[in-house]
């Protein structure tokens, strides 16, 4: 079990340790907001040159603001456009930038808008960090969301973004970082309808608002990443081939460990044939 964390200014760290975090957690990946709206996160700057410091697989995350009651908000576009100021050029081993898909409050009926609308707008805020990055952009959001608030629109368009889903099995409290309690399978996230299968995730925000984190005085939220190794299959699977350049089965077979391997030689990663938070950040940078 890989675990790792997301956080923003709101969550109330002032000094993180992020190489205390690394080691204790323990963790191996983390995300941090760059962007509320076209507003930079106050924490952003900071945060970000000290998790490559750590280590750490790192990303960054834009949330995504629609009207609320009432009240207008940038086009999607300037707030990608926003979002990339603050992030600037990625490196090597750096996730591509997240768009954040969720609705506060009560959800969609307070942004006054269609559901279609609302998804046309992922989409331009999308498309735009895609026009700088050159690959697709993560996509943070929750099966719930999708359906209630977005109405289980199709968007095929988006599946080729890898997806970081959210359900919080867990209440807010002390870090679960127990890797045991998810042998079972019993908290494995529903999946909204565009990424086509139960797997088709790499990152699972299970817990929110988690306090007693090492190296963090705040809150931080808890996630996990969906490691992949020989014996997978999936849409997941066929998204990692696809990138491998290799043929797409969605089954991780000989061919495709032997190409992963090759993929993290190249790379100067580690070449153990698995897909952790490190590998997929590179195959994620790929232009296919």
């Amino acid at each position: 079990m890989i675990f790792g964390i997301d956080t923003a200014s709101v969550a109330g760290n002032k000094s993180p340790d992020w190489t205390r975090a690394k080691a204790l957690g323990p963790i191996g990946f983390a995300l941090v907001r760059s962007n509320y709206g076209t507003a930079p996160d106050k924490a952003f700057a900071r945060d970000w040159p000290l998790l490559k410091q750590a280590g750490l697989v790192r990303g960054a995350f834009l949330f995504l603001r629609f009207p609320r009651n009432g009240k207008s908000v940038p086009p999607p576009e300037a707030q990608a456009a926003a979002a990339i100021a603050t992030i600037g050029d990625l490196e090597a081993g750096d996730l591509p930038p997240v768009v954040d898909v969720e609705f506060p409050g009560k959800g969609r009926s307070e942004t006054g808008l269609s559901a279609q609308v609302c998804l046309d707008r992922i989409r331009a805020a999308c498309a735009a960090l895609t026009d700088r990055y050159g690959v697709p952009p993560l996509i943070y959001t929750s099966a719930r969301v999708w359906r209630d608030d977005l109405a289980n629109l199709p968007a095929t368009d988006l599946g080729d973004s890898p997806l970081w889903v959210s359900r919080q099995f867990f209440k807010a409290g002390p870090a679960i970082r127990d890797a045991s309690l998810f042998a079972s399978g019993k908290y494995e996230p529903p999946v909204p309808a565009p990424w086509s299968d139960d797997g088709n995730w790499w990152i699972h925000q299970f817990q929110g608002n988690a306090t007693k984190f090492p190296g963090f005085t705040g809150l931080v939220d808890m996630n996990r990443f969906n490691v992949a190794f020989k014996g997978a299959r999936g849409a997941r699977i066929g998204w990692a081939q696809r990138r491998l350049g290799i043929g797409e089965t969605g089954r991780f077979d000989a061919a495709t460990d032997d190409a992963v391997r090759t993929f993290q030689d190249d790379n100067g990663l580690v070449t153990d044939g698995v897909i952790g938070p490190r590998t997929f950040a590179f195959l994620a940078r790929v232009v296919r």
